[in-house]
Parts: C-alpha cells; structure tokens; sequence
C-alpha cells in the first residue's frame, strides 16, 4: 500500500471519529439540559415556567 494510500485511508478514519463526535455531541446537548440548569429559581418562577 502506497503512502498515499495510507494517508487517505487514515484521513477517512479521522473524519469519520469526528462525524461521530459531532453527531454524538449535537443529540447530547438536545437530551441534557444546559443553561438552563444551572438557573436556580424561586418557587413562583418555577411554577410559571411549569405553565
């Protein structure tokens, strides 16, 4: 197998590990809060956003 060869079966492995990592990454931060967790409210707060 030629360098370049190598090189492009490398770049495809790589590409594909960061694909994945996007791709776990995006659904992770819509299932798991963010921000907003970190929020503390008051119970009136809470029981408007509630609503």
């Amino acid at each position: 197998m030629s360098y370049s060869m190598l090189f492009l079966v490398f770049a495809a492995f790589v590409f594909a590990i960061f694909a994945f990592a996007g791709v776990l990454s995006y659904f992770l931060t819509k299932a798991l809060p963010g921000q907003d967790a970190l929020v503390v409210d008051t119970p009136e707060e809470a029981l408007e956003r509630k609503i």
